[in-house]
């Protein structure tokens, strides 16, 4: 950490470790858009895509990451790799005792994800995991909204997240990416768990191939729904799709003893609460209505806001608020959720 010149505060120095479309983004928000942040390093096994986000951001480039790792001008470094790819860099991070930001999930296996999370948690180390749901503005006022009695004790949750096109192929295959379960669904695991204040104890879920040409993958499915029930006795439903060629489509409600809160709509961002004693709120917007194309211009906020968030612990010495708890947490429930889809079964969390 250093003071710069144009600045009256203390800033972080980042390390970006995989240059894909998320770790970009991470790139280009730590570069331009992040409060007392700067990139200083970032790295790629492409060492043309590597040498040309550098130039772009006028940062170092490498393509070995335990050179960017011990560079002394890092302070905190962001692992963007491909989720088969996490294990090595996060390791390394962890045992350089530099902070590190992670995107979800932790890791490709449980018994991978189990050893970070050990290994984070013995490092003592500030760890955030890429959960930017939570800090999405409606979401993140939903949840104060939540806190604060508005809906009372919330008993239901329902989710929809539907991409109008198919991820890489990487992340559609459950052997590399997880697919919708690992890959998309964990976000809503996370949101349930965030938004409910409760812990997730079994799932019933199916899937299936119904339009996308799965290009020979095994157990593709291009579709996913997922029931659960809460250990408090809640209920809850998500729907995951990769064809919603109307545009990104990501909607929620939680539904409490006293009211609702609706968060989106068809290319909407916005938060309604219901209430008997209130009746409809007025529709707060979050981002101007029309198509979102989408999940990176949905969440440009949470994605900036998520790392503001990063930073600012650092700064203030203090633990992130989503880690690798979190990140267990819920890679566990997709891992439930993919067992039921194939043995069709209830799975039940330990």
């Amino acid at each position: 950490m250093k003071t710069t010149s144009n600045q009256n505060a203390t800033s972080i120095r980042f390390g970006v470790i995989g240059l894909g479309r998320l770790g970009y983004v991470h790139a280009n928000n730590i570069a331009r858009n992040v409060k007392n942040a700067q990139l200083t390093a970032v790295c790629d096994i492409d060492e043309s895509l590597a040498a040309d986000t550098a130039r772009e951001f006028e940062c170092k480039a490498y393509t070995e990451y335990e050179k960017l790792i011990a560079d002394p001008v890092v302070d905190a470094v962001c692992v963007v790799t491909p989720t088969a790819y996490h294990v090595e860099p996060v390791t390394a991070v962890v045992q350089s005792g530099k902070p590190l930001f992670c995107e979800k999930p932790l890791a490709s296996t449980l018994d991978d994800t189990v050893k970070l999370a050990n290994l984070i948690k013995t490092g003592g180390k500030p760890c955030q995991i890429g959960f930017m749901r939570r800090f999405d503005p409606p979401c993140a006022r939903a949840k104060i909204l939540i806190t604060e009695g508005a809906i009372g004790r919330p008993v239901y949750f329902c989710g929809f997240s539907r991409d109008p096109v198919p991820p890489p192929p990487w992340a559609c295959n459950p052997a590399t990416g997880g697919g919708l379960f690992i890959d998309m669904l964990i976000h809503d695991f996370d949101l349930a768990r965030f938004l409910m204040g409760d812990a997730i104890a079994e799932v019933y879920a199916e899937d299936a191939n119904l339009l996308v040409d799965s290009e020979g993958i095994e157990r593709f499915a291009d579709n996913a729904t997922v029931a659960m029930r809460f250990s408090d006795g809640g209920l809850g439903h998500s729907h995951a799709s990769m064809h919603a060629g109307y545009g990104y489509d990501m909607r929620t409600e939680v539904f409490g003893t006293e009211g609702n809160l609706s968060l989106g709509g068809l290319n909407k961002t916005d938060l309604t609460l219901s209430t008997a004693k209130c009746g409809i709120s007025k529709p707060e917007t979050f981002l101007p209505q029309g198509k979102i194309p989408h999940f990176m211009h949905r969440f440009r906020d949470a994605y900036r806001n998520q790392m503001e968030a990063f930073v600012q612990c650092l700064l203030d010495g203090r633990m992130p608020s989503v880690n690798e708890d979190d990140a267990l947490a819920a890679y566990r429930v997709a891992l439930a959720a993919t067992e039921s889809a194939a043995t069709h079964t209830i799975v039940r969390l330990s």
